[in-house]
């Protein structure tokens, strides 16, 4: 129904950068008293599969160029990851408005999981440049609420948290940027590696 259109290469990309920057997660430096120290903004739909199993996640994501990373805890989806590596994740500025133009994203890659066991130099980079720390501890809040809890005993909790987690990578090989405009016309175009 909807052709893919021609655009030149770099301009798609550049565009594809742009609604990346414009929609995905950011530190928050100075959180408020209801902000956990990540500037929430669209979410990233994640699917994988395992044994012609599919399975959508919702997730906050983050970006360096085309590459996406997402925090991770265990389940489900790092299972299917660590049995399939192919993923597809879509992305769309939320809510839908008609009265303006807007986009969406559907990208296709492979995806890799860092974690402390096998990255923990990488992951502890892209955790402090993203903020997961500043999280984690505003996470921590209500499990520790009226406990008295040394420093050392947050640390190891932080600790084991961190060594749970995963980095999810992908590492896009096509996307299919969407954009929707006002008189209900639809093109798509295409950037692949």
């Amino acid at each position: 129904m909807f052709e893919i259109q021609k655009r030149p290469k770099a301009q798609v990309k550049k565009e594809i950068l742009e609604f990346l920057d414009r929609t995905c997660g950011l530190p928050e430096l100075n959180p408020g008293r209801y902000c956990c120290g990540i500037n929430h903004r669209n979410c990233l739909v994640l699917a994988t599969s395992n044994k012609d199993l599919p399975r959508a996640t919702p997730l906050e994501f983050f970006h360096e160029a085309l590459t996406i990373y997402i925090f991770g805890e265990p389940g489900g989806k790092i299972a299917n990851i660590k049995r399939n590596q192919n993923v597809s994740a879509a992305i769309y500025e939320q809510p839908l408005d008609h009265s303006k133009p807007q986009k969406s994203l559907q990208l296709f890659g492979t995806a890799e999981l860092i974690s402390m066991r096998n990255n923990p130099r990488l992951l502890k980079a892209k955790s402090k440049k993203w903020n997961l720390y500043g999280a984690l501890h505003t996470l921590m809040k209500p499990a520790i609420k009226g406990k008295k809890i040394s420093a050392q005993e947050k640390k190891a909790m932080a600790d084991q948290i961190m060594n749970a987690i995963n980095l999810i990578k992908i590492t896009p090989y096509h996307i299919i940027l969407r954009e929707y405009h006002k008189d209900f016309t639809m093109p798509k175009y295409e950037w692949k590696k």
